[in-house]
């Protein structure tokens, strides 16, 4: 399609033009230009970090020479036409404005040839101005060099941050374009050194592996799901990697990388539970949907998008990466641990027990299957299979139970285990009605103070349903006339008191179903074992034989792992066997 200029009608419609805040905003615009000009090979060269050299070479359809020196005039596109193509956008680039705007702001030198055309165009450009426009000899394509960025604008070159940091905004940039468009060979060199390297592959899992190595590109599980007028597929980390900040969190519309309070939240809430707090998954998800159900032009630089059927497509990306976390190949069939016979010997601490019990699985009716990814390690996978089977040996100073198996040892943190258990216990309590609750012979009171009572009233129908029975008496105070039955201690005061102070902490903003979650997460742990409490065999046994049974076996409430595993593999080789 041919440059052309935009009517001020249409011009006028359109959020402010391309900005130019800093060098990887050029890499950005000079990428998306490629891109749209179907480049299928991508050369960026830095020097200086961008400030003193800036190169994108590409091998697609390049421009002639008419079209090279009306691409340097404003509201100049190949993009869109007409008002109602800013509602149906499907390229990277539209506004037009990223080769003047960055032409204004330092010397740019563009040399191009269409397909078919003989000789090459050569325009070079200070200041937006253009000062050199010649024929030469050019293969098919476009390369586009930025030198003395910002030359003009001294105090948008003062802000700049160091090298390294822009180096790093420039790696990412480059990072988000290899994510959506892996079938394009991308190559980044930095004062002439590669520094990033991807070979064309429609394989999103190469691409992963290019930018952030194999042990990530190895680990992730794959999504994918449809539904009418929307999909969504990518790749998510496992339970086991996560890190401190969101900045392994790419996510897409219609290709084009964006920032988006539904996507980002739709990821959290997949792994609300199963991954510590202030902790973040690495994630890789491309949405596609209807052109006309994004608007694109809500920003100036593109990153936020306004989605349409917000609802749908949040609960579309959340169970999406729900279900690959719960897949099958994201985990093993489990047995559960051997359990000494009723009336029998005791396990390893009992009174004169020679032998633990054989290691073999329970009956069939004792399994269970996991549905979510472990944190077990490849060695150890690979030697369990489909089945693993469990008997406990000792308690490790009163807080893990170690465990053994025929692939090797497991720690279980006890705490976090029983936190599993009763987490899953009370919310299917809460779902069915039926909680599991002991009344108290004599009513506990409880002072509370406003903010707290408040709190407290209104969940009062949730905390019933999970066997706390309440009764307001007087301003500020409660009755507490049944707890639930799984409650260690039987402190009844302080068991309100907490989950009054959870549930206030959380702010009036907060979701109910939010709130729910943390009154869960707060009775589980105050009613699961502690670390330091002691627990014969038999009770080991059956923590482990329920933790297996839940469906999330792997990781606490809180989001902590449960258990650590050492394989037979790595113990042999600690030992040279």
């Amino acid at each position: 399609m041919s440059i052309i200029i935009l009517d001020e009608s249409i011009a006028s419609k359109i959020a402010a033009g391309e900005v130019i805040e800093r060098p990887a905003s050029v890499v950005k615009e000079l990428i998306e230009n490629s891109l749209d000009a179907g480049a299928r090979n991508i050369e960026i060269e830095v020097r200086e970090a961008g400030r003193g050299l800036i190169r994108v070479t590409d091998d697609g359809c390049g421009m002639t020479r008419e079209d090279a020196v009306l691409s340097l005039q404003r509201h100049a596109t190949s993009k869109i036409s007409t008002a109602d193509d800013l509602f149906r956008i499907t390229s990277l680039g539209f506004r037009g404005e990223a080769l003047p705007s960055i032409a204004s702001v330092s010397h740019l030198t563009l040399v191009t040839r269409a397909a078919g055309a003989e000789v090459g165009t050569r325009l070079t450009a200070v200041a937006g101005e253009v000062v050199e426009l010649e024929d030469v000899g050019a293969p098919i394509g476009s390369d586009v060099s930025v030198t003395r960025l910002f030359h003009n604008t001294p105090a948008r070159l003062k802000f700049l941050k160091r090298d390294a940091t822009e180096l790093g905004q420039i790696a990412d940039t480059v990072t988000r374009f290899l994510f959506s468009h892996s079938e394009t060979s991308f190559r980044l060199r930095v004062e002439g050194r590669e520094a990033l390297r991807h070979a064309a592959n429609s394989d999103l899992r190469a691409a992963v592996l290019s930018a952030w190595g194999s042990q990530l590109a190895d680990a992730m599980f794959a999504v994918e799901k449809r539904q009418p007028g929307a999909s969504v597929r990518g790749l998510a980390s496992p339970l086991s990697l996560h890190r401190a900040t969101r900045s392994h969190q790419f996510l897409y519309v219609n290709r084009r990388w964006v920032r988006s309070r539904t996507l980002s939240r739709a990821v959290e809430e997949a792994y609300r539970g199963l991954v510590p707090d202030k902790r973040f998954p690495a994630v890789v998800l491309l949405l596609e949907v209807e052109p006309h159900a994004v608007d694109v032009n809500v920003h100036p630089t593109k990153a936020e998008v306004r989605l349409s059927r917000e609802p749908e497509i949040f609960h579309l990306v959340a169970s999406a990466v729900r279900e690959a976390l719960g897949s099958p190949a994201a985990g093993a069939r489990f047995s559960a641990p051997a359990v000494a016979p009723a009336g029998g010997a005791a396990g390893p601490q009992g009174a004169g027990q020679e032998h633990a019990p054989a290691l073999q699985p329970l009956a069939a009716g004792w399994a269970g299957t996991l549905t979510a990814p472990g944190l077990l390690s490849p060695a150890f996978r690979a030697a369990v299979g489909d089945k693993l089977e469990l008997r406990p040996l000792a308690q490790l100073r009163s807080t893990y139970i170690l465990a053994e198996s025929q692939a090797g040892l497991l720690l279980v943190d006890q705490h976090r285990a029983q936190e599993r258990i009763l987490y899953e216990r009370f919310a299917q309590a809460r779902i069915s009605h039926r909680p599991y609750s002991q009344a108290l012979l004599t009513p506990v009171s409880v002072q509370l103070g406003a903010r707290e009572a408040g709190a407290i009233s209104e969940q009062m129908d949730d905390l019933r349903a999970i066997g706390l029975e309440l009764e307001p008496f007087g301003r500020d105070a409660f009755l507490v006339r049944a707890v639930p039955a799984e409650l260690r201690g039987g402190d009844a005061e302080s068991l309100v008191k907490d989950l009054a102070d959870e549930l206030s902490a959380e702010g009036a903003g907060t979701s109910v179903e939010r709130k729910r979650d943390r009154l869960l997460v707060t009775l589980c742990c105050r009613s699961s074992v502690k670390a330091g409490d002691r627990l014969s065999y038999d009770e080991m046994a059956e923590l482990l034989h329920d933790l297996i049974a839940t469906a999330r076996p792997y990781t606490c409430p809180h989001g902590w792992p449960i258990v650590m595993t050492i394989s037979n593999f790595d113990i042999d080789r600690k030992f040279n066997r």
